[in-house]
């Protein structure tokens, strides 16, 4: 007869499951999800640089026109720091000018929408510029260049 001492028997290892095809199927289920994310932090970034482009291009229409250039040059500048298709509109009312860019963001394939840009920057026109087109110039609380008494020259 054995004598117990109290210790439980071990019990023998059960025949292993075999885990070996888990790591395929988590790559299987892990790569296309992970193809998705990169797609969409590259299309989003897309859209950042487009909208700043756009951005850009309407600061730079804006300050053109304020000083006067001509609007087919105006729209030509802004057009080439816009996005490709960009449109520039350009609007003037009480001594001051906007200019409007739009732009659709076409994504590659049809998973990810369209995007549609658009950026306006305003400024006041010149007081040259807006005296010859009968609009009153901008006063000092709209923008206006502050000239100090002492630092204007005879003319």
């Amino acid at each position: 007869m054995r004598h117990q001492t109290g210790r439980r028997p071990v019990p023998r290892p059960a025949a292993r499951r075999r885990d070996s095809g888990q790591a395929t199927a988590e790559l299987a289920l892990g790569l296309p999800t992970l193809g998705a994310v990169v797609l969409l932090a590259l299309w989003l970034l897309a859209a950042a640089g487009a909208q700043a482009r756009a951005q850009e291009a309407a600061r730079i229409g804006a300050r053109a026109a304020a000083r006067g250039d001509d609007d087919g040059q105006v729209t030509s500048w802004a057009r080439r720091a816009a996005p490709t298709g960009a449109t520039v509109t350009i609007s003037r009312r009480a001594g001051e000018v906007t200019v409007t860019v739009q732009a659709r963001l076409a994504a590659t394939g049809s998973l990810l929408p369209q995007a549609h840009i658009a950026a306006s920057a305003v400024a006041p026109l010149e007081p040259a510029v807006a005296g010859s087109d009968g609009v009153a110039g901008a006063t000092e609380g709209e923008g206006a260049d502050q000239v100090a008494p002492g630092d204007r020259t005879p003319g």
